[in-house]
């Protein structure tokens, strides 16, 4: 075990290569907690964590009516769902799932992550590679999950199947390593559901089944979206004129949202002095017609930081695996 000097206790080996993130979740309280329940109900917690990869679907990914290609790619890429819980992501987490990526994103960003996690329940699996690989299985799923940037993922991926809603829209998220695992679990659950969700996977029973019959309750409770964008803007257009012709607003929001939607056009960035009036003035357009447009619209990234945390590294695990067996 890796030591954290006296701030938290030994780090466990074979959950992250990186001293960077063994130092940081070394001293997480979502980490610790979850890693210190992991080891009453499994004798060996790190082997739990390396033979499950977690994978959470989005309020976009209901929306889109995406869970059942989802579920089929899966199937495909050989990993079995053994594991599967609706739950209600909030601001809190939001900032705790993403908190070492997030010194890179804009206020806006922040925002609007915080406001699609709110459209719906999401719905969070663990799943099994059903054939042997060669690396822990959270780092072969993240790797063909694909990236965040459309334009950076391959044909086969994950969200390459799913399709281009942007960079933020992707729909899912998948935990990089044994490590990330345990630390969501201890962020998206509370200590009664991460027992529950932990005990299903220790069962190791098919819940492919499951899962869908979850995702038939979400569409049922929650309406579709197209998540398209020149949709989004004509959507957002009506509601924003239905507003001025029925609302009394203050005089400068009035004509603020008046002359910022006449300066719309069909390139996205001009949609942002309109995103930015609509938010200042806090005004009731922030379901997913606002959402998609202002995920097109309003600068995400701050490319200038750097990162806090690498992603997942397969090479790195099977070089280091190599070293061991020599």
């Amino acid at each position: 075990m890796s030591s954290i000097a006296a701030y938290g206790p030994p780090f466990p080996e074979g959950l992250t290569h990186d001293p960077d993130k063994q130092r940081y979740h070394g001293t997480d309280s979502y980490f610790l907690e979850a890693y210190e329940q992991l080891s009453t109900l499994t004798s060996d917690p790190v082997r739990f964590a390396y033979e499950h990869a977690m994978l959470l679907m989005k309020p976009d990914a209901v929306a889109s009516r995406s869970i059942e290609r989802v579920i089929e790619w899966l199937r495909e890429a050989t990993f079995r769902i053994v594991a599967v819980r609706r739950l209600r992501m909030r601001r809190e987490s939001v900032r705790a799932i993403w908190h070492y990526q997030l010194n890179r994103a804009t206020p806006q960003r922040c925002l609007l992550a915080d406001a699609l996690c709110e459209q719906s329940d999401s719905l969070v699996i663990l799943a099994r590679p059903a054939e042997p690989v060669d690396v822990p299985a959270t780092v072969a799923l993240s790797v063909n999950k694909g990236p965040a940037d459309p334009a950076r993922r391959r044909p086969g991926q994950l969200r390459a199947r799913l399709g281009d809603f942007g960079f933020l829209l992707n729909l899912v998220h998948a935990s990089d390593e044994p490590a990330d695992l345990v630390r969501e679990l201890g962020i998206l659950l509370e200590h009664r559901e991460r027992r529950a969700l932990i005990g299903q996977a220790l069962a190791d029973t098919d819940q492919h089944a499951q899962t869908t019959a979850i995702a038939r309750e979400l569409y049922a409770a929650h309406p579709p979206h197209d998540l398209d964008f020149v949709a989004s803007t004509r959507r957002l257009t009506r509601a924003v004129q239905d507003l001025l012709a029925t609302t009394a607003l203050p005089d400068e929001v009035r004509r603020a949202l008046g002359h910022s939607l006449a300066s719309t056009t069909s390139e996205p960035a001009s949609w942002a002095p309109l995103v930015n009036v609509i938010w200042s003035a806090d005004l009731p357009l922030d379901g997913w017609d606002f959402i998609v447009v202002g995920s097109h619209a309003v600068s995400l990234s701050r490319p200038r930081y750097g990162q806090l945390l690498a992603g997942a590294d397969p090479g790195r695990w099977r070089s280091l695996a190599t070293v061991a067996a020599s």
